[in-house]
């Protein structure tokens, strides 16, 4: 009877009392299993969250098989998409022109529209090469790429320590997560529900599938930290915060909010926190592990915040059409 209670606490995600049979089995010791790690588990061997439906995995696998056939020729098939979306959505692509404007007063607003149909460009092949990675073996990953700085994240994996990377709306971060699972580097991350049930489902079925463990908001907490303190490496999202505390910080020609996660997270467990950049070039992806930013806890979270900005307002500089314009970027309304 004890047993049967843990199991139905396990399933139903919810503290179990202590009861006179789990008592007299022995059970106390189970009793944080079943409420903190048992959830992850349950998560990370892929039983939640549920494969989204037959058809939408059949429509998965068709886009995946169409991107692999393609080859180099899906990202002409993206940038007539992505020119699509830019003549039909007339507020974003004025915002996204706007914003490449405040960003780099020196350009023109011819120049500044060229940018902004560039980055609508850049984002849908940034959302075909998601199919398309999705389907490579761990050769062909690392073959997509090249990555350095690489050697700090393995000198602190034989170590037994994780360590908190951080990243921005630019590039693709995606395939940086997948080529980090081919080196043998295993990430959690953190995924906010997208859209309707099915397509936050089939993201989270896709990325299960290129090996990152998945946390939905509600569950994060406890996750991460534990994902941490059992020498996994978290991956999280610096700029365009869902949720969860924020700081402002001096990025990309104004005031932006950060999130305080990355921060807050490797101060409590004492684990470095990196900065990985991932953008396309000429020949493939381009992966940079930065150096750590310094991160304990007598450094403000503001102050940690704005090291990481400096570090990816860099990138941007070096090619702005890879950075992510469409949302409303500062909060100082101009």
């Amino acid at each position: 009877p004890g047993l049967h209670r843990l199991q139905d606490a396990v399933l139903q995600r919810r503290p179990p009392g202590l009861s006179s049979e789990m008592r007299e089995a022995g059970l106390e010791s189970l009793l944080e299993w079943a409420t903190e790690v048992a959830p992850a588990a349950i998560i990370y061997r892929g039983g939640a969250p549920a494969p989204p439906p037959a058809v939408v995995r059949y429509g998965l696998s068709a886009a995946e098989g169409l991107c692999r056939g393609l080859g180099r020729g899906r990202y002409r098939v993206a940038d007539a998409v992505g020119m699509g979306v830019y003549l039909a959505q007339r507020e974003r692509r004025r915002r996204a022109a706007a914003n490449h404007l405040r960003r780099d007063p020196g350009i023109d607003r011819r120049e500044a529209r060229r940018r902004a149909r560039a980055s609508f460009r850049e984002y849908a092949r940034t959302c075909v090469d998601f199919f398309w990675a999705s389907g490579l073996d761990a050769e062909e990953t690392c073959a997509t790429a090249s990555v350095s700085g690489l050697e700090q994240l393995f000198d602190l994996q034989r170590s037994g320590r994780g360590a908190v990377l951080t990243s921005t709306h630019f590039g693709n971060w995606d395939i940086g997560a997948t080529v980090a699972a081919a080196h043998g580097i295993e990430m959690t991350t953190v995924m906010a529900p997208i859209g309707p049930d099915w397509t936050t489902s089939a993201a989270r079925w896709l990325r299960r599938r290129q090996k990152l463990q998945v946390f939905s908001p509600d569950e994060a907490a406890r996750g991460l930290m534990r994902a941490l303190r059992q020498g996994r490496f978290v991956a999280l999202l610096s700029d365009i915060p869902a949720a969860g505390p924020t700081v402002v910080v001096d990025y990309c020609g104004g005031p932006v909010l950060f999130s305080a996660v990355p921060a807050r997270l490797a101060a409590k467990t004492g684990g470095p926190l990196i900065p990985v950049g991932c953008r396309r070039d000429a020949h493939g992806y381009r992966v940079v592990v930065h150096a750590p930013v310094e991160c304990h806890p007598e450094v403000p979270e503001q102050v940690v915040a704005q090291a990481i900005a400096r570090v990816f307002e860099k990138a941007v500089d070096a090619d702005p059409v890879q950075w992510y314009p469409f949302a409303d970027v500062w909060v100082d309304g101009r």
